[in-house]
């Protein structure tokens, strides 16, 4: 009887069986490539991006700028956020479906100290015939990310899609219109939305969890003049205490712009302590995310400087060497920090 079991068992599931294995054999040849291909990173690997251009907040004329690409879109929208609660987007994304534009949105379903914030855009969404999901906590702690993708332009910001971003909070935006970075966000962003566990590589960007310890220390390892940062605060002890090795080892001269709220923090102190400038700001919110090296190599990134957001969430950041952003980066940060 046991034996007449397991032929029929076999029978209706061999498929799915061999599929399951196919996919595990395939996971692991995936994971050694992107170990190779981290361990050759280098910043000569880095590529110019056609048409890319740096934006920042408080902008309403951002929020305006983003609506009309919505209300302009021709084939595909994809909105991959921690955050959406911006009305006139959520409207504009509608009003693109019934024009048949296809349109996907993923959603992290529980954002930290906010776990129904985004329940009714998901309603509201589906409502009216938009495909949108939560993200697959099995594939990693929170969708942090910050994307949208309209047609062949590509959107990576520090900014959530929600009001108070482009009217209180100092966030920063990169548009471009790079098809290579197009391919590989596209890519990434079906495979969320499936709730498929991959993550795709591109030396131009870096797609949390598997690559952004690994590579982000690659490239701060590299600084010999300056380093320049925002964020809201550094609770990643291991990256803190790099920044002071970096600092006392190569004498470099290294600022960070972080939240008044951090004003507090033990790592905050510990920064002090070695030396290292740190000025907080109140207004506009510091909600950024971002580093220059030696003003040559700026990440743009949705990421915290915490472990949870290197080691586990979905994050993604974008590496940009063009010397007219960098120039427009510089000019606001010398204006932040002189505040």
């Amino acid at each position: 009887m046991i034996i007449l079991f397991l032929i029929v068992f076999s029978f209706f599931n061999f498929n799915d069986y061999k599929s399951f294995h196919e996919n595990k054999i395939n996971n692991v040849k995936y994971e050694r490539e992107l170990e190779n291909k981290l361990k050759e990173f280098e910043i000569g690997n880095l590529k110019e991006l056609s048409d890319a251009k740096f934006y920042y907040t408080p902008n309403k004329e951002l929020l305006n700028e983003i609506v009309n690409l919505i209300n302009n879109s021709k084939k595909e929208i994809y909105l991959e956020t921690y955050m959406l609660t911006e009305k006139r987007i959520q409207e504009a994304l509608v009003k693109a479906n019934k024009r048949n534009v296809l349109i996907k949105v993923i959603l992290e379903k529980s954002p930290y100290m906010a776990s129904n914030i985004n329940n009714n855009s998901y309603d509201y969404l589906q409502k009216n015939w938009i495909k949108v999901n939560w993200s697959n906590k099995d594939n990693y702690s929170l969708n942090h990310s910050k994307l949208l993708i309209i047609d062949d332009l590509s959107i990576i910001s520090s900014g959530n899609f929600t009001y108070s971003t482009f009217t209180q909070n100092r966030d920063f935006f990169i548009f471009t219109h790079d098809k290579n970075i197009n391919d590989s966000l596209i890519q990434n962003f079906n495979n969320d939305f499936e709730w498929i566990k991959s993550d795709i590589y591109n030396d131009n960007l870096i797609i949390s969890p598997k690559t952004s310890r690994i590579k982000f220390e690659k490239i701060i390892d590299k600084a010999e003049k300056n380093i320049k940062m925002y964020f809201q605060y550094m609770l990643d002890d291991e990256i803190v205490n790099k920044i002071i090795n970096i600092k006392n080892d190569n004498k470099i001269d290294i600022s960070i712009i972080l939240a008044d709220t951090a004003i507090n923090d033990e790592n905050t102190k510990k920064l002090q302590n070695n030396w290292i400038k740190i000025v907080f700001i109140k207004k506009p919110k510091i909600h950024s995310k971002a580093i220059l090296i030696d003003e040559q190599i700026l990440y743009i990134w949705s990421i915290n400087m915490s472990d949870s957001s290197i080691d586990k969430n979905r994050e993604i950041w974008i590496i940009l060497k063009e010397k007219n952003i960098i120039k427009e980066f510089l000019n606001i940060y010398n204006s932040d920090l002189n505040n």
